[in-house]
């Protein structure tokens, strides 16, 4: 957060003083310094170091093990297994609507805060504006992201639903407040910010908590898919798309005022177009609300599922003795993992075959 805004803050500051084309022209240097540097300086560690080491795949309660042949068969069934646990497909629509909600206050912001501000008798320009938001916005991060993960931990003592409300409350909370900043704003700018910092410190006090929820409801030797498949559907269906859904949104409500002074229309049109992210930002609390109620029975399924790649041996423990399995047994030692799907119950040793 504190390197997206930290750049949006710079490269206002050098479009201002040397035109847009040097901010383009800044960044690529410093991200060819980034790389460099993570290529050389930071350690790529084993892949799965951390998880507990067996000799054999444990598969507790109701789970199937299916192999799949063609790394992008592979690929496909994970994914739809990943969008079939509940918490992760829920967690991963509220941070969908986070993201959406982010988008549209990067893009836009500076620009209501320019007309709203002339409305309100306090004038800002465009770099005043962008500035502002920019540090506000880095210091909201700064202190809420860290402060989340406490948070979370100190909830965690009373119960084990704490990263999705912790998440929820924030969600409704950041809602309410932004509402509350976009509506004053043509009259009070100071209430506008003081609001606005409220609703972006409520919004980023959860992005620590949703990662925390991605990695424990998720098989170990799938969390990095499932890393991925979030991220992905947050920036698709968020913040790339809610700066342009709440453009066309504005202009369009922009012509309803044509007889207005064009500083009134377009002011009046981005106030009532935010509210669409008021209202994005509050379904995530609510999806966040729903991914609550199965955390605690996913959490377990994937903490109850220890995957070792120098397995001999698939053990599934459950009361029924009834086995229904299908697919069949990889040899593991080709690097590819094992894909674990909730699908049946029993009690069953498979040793490994001695031929793929």
């Amino acid at each position: 957060i504190n390197a997206e805004y930290g750049g949006y803050i710079i490269g206002g500051g050098i479009s201002d003083n040397y035109g847009w084309r040097w901010a383009f022209r800044v960044s690529p240097p410093v991200v060819a310094l980034l790389a460099l540097a993570t290529l050389f300086l930071v350690q790529n560690p084993e892949r799965g170091g951390s998880d507990q080491r067996t000799d054999s795949i444990q598969v507790t309660a109701s789970q199937e093990i299916r192999l799949a042949q063609h790394p992008l068969v592979q690929l496909v069934i994970e994914t739809w297994t990943l969008l079939k646990t509940k918490t992760f497909l829920f967690a991963t629509l509220g941070f969908s609507c986070l993201a959406f909600t982010v988008g549209a206050l990067t893009q836009w912001v500076p620009v209501y805060v320019v007309y709203a501000s002339e409305m309100a008798g306090d004038k800002y320009t465009n770099s005043e504006a962008t500035y502002i938001f920019g540090v506000m916005t880095c210091v909201a991060g700064f202190v809420a992201i860290p402060s989340g993960s406490l948070v979370s931990k100190w909830m965690e003592r009373f119960t084990r639903k704490a990263d999705p409300l912790l998440n929820a409350t924030g969600m409704l909370v950041a809602g309410i407040a932004l509402y509350i900043a976009i509506a004053w704003a043509p009259t009070n700018i100071t209430i506008f910010w003081i609001f606005a910092a409220i609703s972006q410190i409520a919004i980023f006090i959860g992005w620590a908590p949703n990662t925390a929820i991605i990695m424990y409801v998720c098989p170990p030797q799938m969390r990095s898919l499932a890393s991925a498949v979030n991220i992905l559907f947050s920036h698709l269906f968020g913040d790339a798309l809610s700066p342009t859904i709440q453009g066309k949104l504005s202009d369009s409500i922009e012509q309803a005022f044509w007889n207005f002074d064009i500083s009134i229309s377009k002011c009046v049109a981005l106030e009532y177009s935010f509210f669409v992210a008021c209202f994005v930002c509050i379904l995530g609390g609510v999806f966040y609300l729903v991914a609550a109620e199965t955390v605690v029975q996913d959490r377990n399924l994937a903490a109850d599922t220890v995957v070792s790649r120098r397995n001999t041996t698939v053990t599934v423990r459950s009361e029924d003795p009834q086995l229904n399995t299908s697919g069949y047994l990889r040899d593991e030692f080709d690097g590819r993992e094992p894909l674990l799907r909730p699908a049946f119950e029993g009690t069953q040793s498979l040793p490994r075959p001695d031929n793929d």
